[in-house]
């Protein structure tokens, strides 16, 4: 488990706003984007990569530089996690369901991608909803490479102190010169507003962006 920072709720600007969407008016909120991918693709085909990961990379890079994006409750206080992992899912085909795995952030792209296969491989003939604990330290995401949606939302019936984002990749398509993928992201109010759901796509799309410059 990553190391954690307790927040003073009293002293921090967000207090008033906190106690608001957490207790009086529970509240979330979800949007969707359409990231370019355009330098993605090449990329990845260049250095015979799977889509997926390396998606699950640069979008864990991004959510780790964001502390709205890393907040929980631990023991009745707000914390924010030094790292947070991604909680991923992965389609059985046989059996048309998933699993959900996890792999520890960390900054070296080789090594996220070593970590990503070697839990892959251990996992591949386990068809558990968890084959392994998630960490406490986590946020979600998911894929539906079938679809090019316009907006995307989780109905969840009560997220009560749940502040753990989630991101859910839909299915890219060329656009022009472009190649877009919709992002769908859905965040606890709390803890997040739309000034930093804007900063980090605006940090994701930089990531995919400059990708060829990925070591």
């Amino acid at each position: 488990m990553a190391a954690y920072q307790t927040i003073n709720i009293e002293e921090w600007n967000r207090k008033e706003h906190f106690n608001a969407y957490r207790d009086a008016i529970k509240c979330g909120f979800s949007l969707t984007v359409k990231l370019d991918i355009t330098q993605v693709i090449p990329f990845v085909k260049e250095r015979g990569l799977k889509f997926y990961p390396v998606m699950i990379y640069l979008l864990s890079q991004a959510v780790n530089q964001h502390p709205a994006f890393k907040m929980s409750m631990k023991e009745g206080e707000l914390i924010l996690w030094d790292r947070v992992d991604p909680v991923y899912t992965v389609l059985h085909q046989d059996t048309e369901t998933f699993s959900a795995l996890s792999v520890p952030y960390s900054d070296s792209f080789i090594d996220f991608i070593d970590s990503y296969n070697q839990v892959l491989q251990k996992n591949e003939n386990n068809r558990s909803f968890f084959p392994e604990q998630a960490p406490q330290n986590h946020f979600n995401i998911s894929a539906l490479p079938w679809i090019h949606f316009e907006s995307f939302n989780l109905n969840i019936a009560d997220f009560t102190d749940y502040f753990a984002p989630s991101f859910t990749f839909g299915k890219y398509q060329t656009e022009g010169s472009k190649i877009l993928m919709p992002l769908a992201i859905q965040v606890h109010h709390a803890v997040c507003d739309g000034i930093h759901v804007a900063k980090l796509i605006d940090t994701l799309q930089q990531a995919c962006t400059t990708i060829q410059t990925l070591k």
